[in-house]
Order: C-alpha cells, then structure tokens, then sequence
C-alpha cells in the first residue's frame, strides 16, 4: 500500500481512539489515566487491524507478482525451446546444403574432368594424325652467316576467315582449354507487348587475339572432332548460373539452353551430364533444353533414352531451327516439348504449305490444345510482326526485339548482386 493510505488508515483508528478516550472522560467521568489506558487499547486494536489487511493485501500482491514472474519464466521457457529447435532446424539446414553444393561441385568436377581427358585425346589425335600426314622434309645443312634478304619475312596473322579446318580446329580447342567461352543471352519477349518473358543462351568462343567464332563456324569442325559435348558444358555451367540469377529476381524467368545430338550420344558424356543435372534439378522450372528439328526428328534408342532421363528429373523442352511445318504436337508433348521456335519466314511462308503440313494459320491453335507454345524467331522487321500477329502468336524472338548480348563474368559470381549483361 502506499504511504497515502496507510496515513489514512491509520487515521481511521487513531481518531476514533482519541475521541473514545475524550468521551469517557467528559461523558462518562472515567479517571483520565484509565480513559487513556481504554483509548490506547483501541488504537492498538486499530493498529493490529490495519497491519492485518495490509499483509492480506500485500500477500494478494506478491502472489499476482509471483504468477506473472511464472508466466513470463514459462514464455521465456518457450522462446527457448523455438530458439533451441531453431537452430537444430539451421543447422540440418546448413549440414544439407553444404553437402548438396559440395555434391553440385564434385560433380562439375568430374564433368570437367571428362571434358580436359576428352581435349587431351583430340588434341594428341590431332597431332599423331599431323604427324603422319607430313610428308618428310631434309634437314638444310647448318650456315652461319644468313644474309637478311634471305630470312623469309613472318607469316602474317589470319582471321577466322582465312582458316582451314585444322587451324580454326586448333583455335576452338585452344579456347575451350583457357576457358574463353562466353555466354550471350537473347530476349523472347511476349506479342504485342513486348514484355521480357525468356532469354536464350548461345555461346560465342574467343581466339587468342580477342576474335568472335560464331556458332555457325565452330560447329562445323568441332561436333566432327567430337568436341561439342564440351561447348555444351561449358555453356551449361554459364546458363545455370545465369538462370540462378534470373530466379532472385523473377521466378516465372526461364532460360533456353542448346544441346546438340553429339552431346546425346556421348557414352561418355552425357551420363555424367545426367548426374550433374540431378544436383541442379531445383531449376526445371527455369532451364529449357533446346533440340533442333533435325535431332528430335532423327533420334534413335540413345537420343529417344537421352531425353527420357532430362524429362524424368522434370525439365522442358523446345525444337528449334524449324524447317518443316509436318510435326505432331501430341507426340512432341508427350516427350515433354513445351515449345516450338519457328522463324517469321517459315511461318509466313506457311500460310501456304505444301500437303501433309500444317497450315501456318492453324498451328498456334494446335499446339495450344497439346500444351506447346508457339514462338516466332528470327524476327527481324516491324511488317514480320504485323503478319505474325495475324496468326495469333503470343512470343517472338529476333534482332528486332534485342540483339545477343553477351553476360558479365562478374555477374556469374555467387555474391555477385545482379545480373548484368553488358551493352554493345
């Protein structure tokens, strides 16, 4: 209680004492000090009153204080226990994804280990072929004064255009050793808005002197070299990564990766493909392999076993480089196509098709009823899209919605911020 009441309450009999021992004196004629031993009785009576119900009440009150000290000890008994169950919780949580991310880098270890083994043989192949080839050449007997004029001058450099196929071979293999791979990245965009809703992923190798080889110039000699399984690795690892990016920032994003039919049909390869894809299956939802028209079409038991085993760890798939309108959207879906690309000349020119194809007009709205989208490539002119419209297609690519563009290494690092892709 507070001082104020016990001044109160004291009152409350002190008064009342006083007044009972003036009473009997004037009132009743009591002797004064036998009035004053009377009124002092009272007011200890008073007193033992008072102290009573103040330590009922502060008994009240160290109880209720008593209660709140036991609950706030039991929520602080709980938090504890959450705390308790959530860092067990963390720390599984870590002890998993350290061993996932360091299962993720054995296996791109192995890959890689398979792709330096599979240089090393092409390149001593090469060499022991070179060698064999060489006609043999005598040695000039030794002179000691040459005259300058007879030193023959340097050969001078030669661009990828001026190659043979064992120089261009030579400097694709030389690129894939010191890793000058870089990853571009185009835009697919929606119709008519065009809204980014995709990018596709092409590879671009670099010489020695900073030169470009182009898909179209690598491919040729190196899928004979068996060689591409390397490309597409390489470019793979760059597409993951990339997608890893794209995925922070927008979880409907998606990336088209190629894959060419010589990287289906390594033995070698593409088991260990497999094992590298099922660390990284989480991105199903955000990785598209993409096939050409000619490879889905000429697949046998292997490619037909390739594609089973991506499908089965849920990823998608699209056909590109469409030359023929004669497809079978319910077979293509059920092998897992969820996308078909056909250039804005193929479709155009498919308003009038030959028999047995299907007519450009009717195509979007078949393979909708089979789950596959339609995307016009190679658009390269306002009017294409114009006509493109007409045949309701609903996703474009080509230089006219964004040319490739190629992807920072900086920004394929794990604590890089974002995704960055440099500007022409």
């Amino acid at each position: 209680m507070s001082s104020i009441k016990h001044s109160a309450a004291t009152l409350l009999y002190v008064l009342p004492s006083i007044g009972l021992t003036f009473g009997a004196i004037e009132i009743f004629g009591f002797d004064p000090k036998l009035a004053a031993l009377g009124g002092l009785i009272a007011c200890l009576l008073g007193a033992e009153a008072h102290a009573a119900i103040s330590r009922t009440i502060e008994r009240k009150e160290v109880r209720r204080e008593l209660q709140e000290l036991t609950s706030l000890a039991a929520g602080l008994s709980r938090d504890l226990d959450d705390a308790a169950d959530k860092i067990v919780e963390m720390e599984e949580r870590f002890e998993r994804e350290t061993a996932e991310r360091m299962e993720r880098i054995f296996s791109e270890i192995r890959v890689i280990e398979s792709l330096v083994k599979r240089l090393a043989e092409t390149r001593a192949a090469s060499t022991v072929a070179a060698a064999t080839e060489a006609p043999a050449i005598e040695a000039p007997a030794p002179s000691y004064a040459t005259p300058e004029s007879d030193v023959p001058p340097p050969a001078p450099e030669r661009g990828i255009e001026q190659m043979n196929d064992a120089e261009l071979l030579d400097a694709i293999r030389r690129s894939l050793e010191t890793n000058r791979v870089d990853l571009y990245l185009q835009p697919v965009v929606s119709l008519p808005q065009r809204k980014v809703l995709y990018y596709e992923g092409l590879s671009r190798l670099r010489t020695d002197k900073g030169e470009l080889i182009m898909p179209r110039d690598y491919m040729r000699v190196a899928e004979p070299a068996g060689m591409m399984p390397a490309v597409d690795n390489i470019l793979l690892f760059r597409c993951i990564q990339v997608v890893r990016k794209l995925a922070q920032r927008n979880s409907k994003a998606g990336v088209f990766c190629n894959i060419s039919a010589f990287s289906l049909l390594d033995s070698d390869f593409f088991p260990q493909f497999i094992e590298y894809m099922q660390h990284n299956k989480d991105l199903a939802q955000h990785l598209i392999f993409e096939f050409s028209q000619m490879t889905v079409n000429g697949a046998g038991p292997v490619e037909q076993a390739s594609f089973e085993a991506l499908a089965a760890l849920g990823f998608r798939f699209s056909m590109d480089q469409v030359t023929s309108l004669k497809l079978d959207p319910k077979v293509l879906h059920d092998r897992n196509f969820r996308f078909i690309k056909v250039s804005a000349e193929t479709l155009l020119d498919g308003r009038q098709m030959a028999s047995g194809d299907i007519d450009a007009g009717d195509l979007k709205e078949l393979l909708r009823r089979n789950g596959i989208q339609l995307i016009a490539d190679k658009v390269e002119a306002e009017r294409e899209v114009v006509d493109i419209l007409d045949l309701n297609v609903e996703l474009g690519q080509g230089f006219l919605f964004g040319e490739p563009r190629p992807v920072r290494e900086s920004a394929l690092r794990e604590d890089a911020p974002a995704l960055s892709i440099a500007a022409d």
